[in-house]
């Protein structure tokens, strides 16, 4: 029998510990975290974080790593539009009422285009931390979910002021406003806050208001709100489905069957047909939540990280795998990834 030198002995311990902590490394990178963002050159399709349809076949993109990308035929061709942008990963992408096109991004804050996504420049005064993940206008004012709360613009962008009160420090993952003028936010780790119209102060709702035990809103990860024309209330929740209440979160129920136990990622209410998308892929209901069935057919890459509804049955879903898009209300998918490559470099500023 050959025993090992104690030199062979010692690289083998090497060798396996070397391997254990590549292991433990991988398994501890998870799909919330951004990893290594000091630059994203490898090739593929990057992964869309965010959607905004404009008019006709206007369609923007927010990318996570590749930066923000345009397509003007409706997702057929995409162009890089990037000038000015100076952090490759964003979060959110939405177009103003007077079609200004404002972007959220993980460290450079907020970004404005007044050409078409031509060109962009920051929009930070005021703001005292600059990721942002949501970006929602209401009556002429723009707010902003970011990594310290919520901070509003009523001038676009120029400036911003704090509406933060009771919400200091906490990452906000999404916001609605109701027509009585309320506002909801969701938040990563403690669940939802509300705001009233009457007042400057957030108030966190939390599980000991909640009636049933098993309507009890889990207070965790809430990363899509929605309110639709009835008042009521809708919320997106990590793993535990889809909740709502018709009292401005008082009370709440679950809602519907086939999404009970899927991460939520974003959510449309209203019309015929409802959607929600999860990390399982995309779901549509037609009973207004009651039942939901999925519409994955095409859909190569379920891990949903966004979507955008326009018309005529038309939607546009972004994944880690790029965007898909389907003109029969989410019958049938297909890839439109023309054009959508993480190997770009971003432009700066033109002079």
């Amino acid at each position: 029998m050959k025993y090992s030198t104690p030199s062979s002995m010692w690289i083998l311990t090497v060798l396996m510990i070397g391997l254990l902590m590549g292991s433990a490394l991988a398994e501890g990178a998870t799909s919330e975290s951004p990893g290594d963002v000091s630059g994203v050159e490898s090739m593929g399709v990057v992964s869309i974080q965010s959607l905004a349809v404009g008019e006709a076949d206007l369609v923007y993109a927010g990318s996570f790593g590749g930066g923000i990308f345009k397509s003007e035929d409706g997702g057929i061709n995409w162009q890089v539009a990037n000038e000015g942008l100076t952090d490759p990963f964003v979060y959110a992408v939405t177009i103003g009422p007077d079609k200004a096109i404002y972007a959220g991004t993980l460290r450079g804050g907020i970004f404005r285009s007044r050409n078409n996504g031509k060109s962009w420049v920051a929009a930070n005064k005021g703001l005292d931390r600059l990721e942002t993940h949501v970006l929602v206008h209401h009556r002429g004012a723009l707010y902003a979910g970011t990594g310290s709360g919520v901070f509003r613009s009523s001038n676009g962008g120029e400036s911003w002021i704090s509406d933060n009160e009771g919400l200091k420090n906490l990452l906000i993952r999404a916001l609605a406003v109701d027509s009585e003028g309320s506002m909801y936010a969701g938040t990563t780790g403690m669940g939802i806050y509300r705001k009233r119209a009457d007042s400057s102060k957030w108030i966190r709702i939390t599980a000991a208001q909640l009636s049933h035990p098993r309507d009890r809103l889990p207070e965790n990860f809430v990363r899509a709100l929605v309110v639709d024309e009835t008042g009521s209330l809708y919320a997106g929740t990590a793993d535990n489905g889809v909740y709502v209440s018709a009292d401005r979160g008082d009370s709440w129920r679950a809602l519907g069957t086939g999404v009970e136990n899927v991460s939520i990622r974003a959510l449309a209410i209203g019309g015929a047909s409802w959607f929600v998308g999860t990390g399982q892929g995309m779901y549509r209901s037609v009973d207004r939540g009651k039942t939901w069935i999925s519409i994955n057919q095409g859909l190569m890459e379920r891990s949903i990280q966004s979507f955008a509804v326009g018309k005529n049955g038309i939607l546009y879903a972004g994944t880690n795998g790029g965007i898909f898009k389907t003109q029969d209300h989410g019958a049938h998918w297909a890839p439109v990834n023309q054009g959508l490559s993480s190997a770009r470099k971003l432009q700066g500023p033109a002079h």
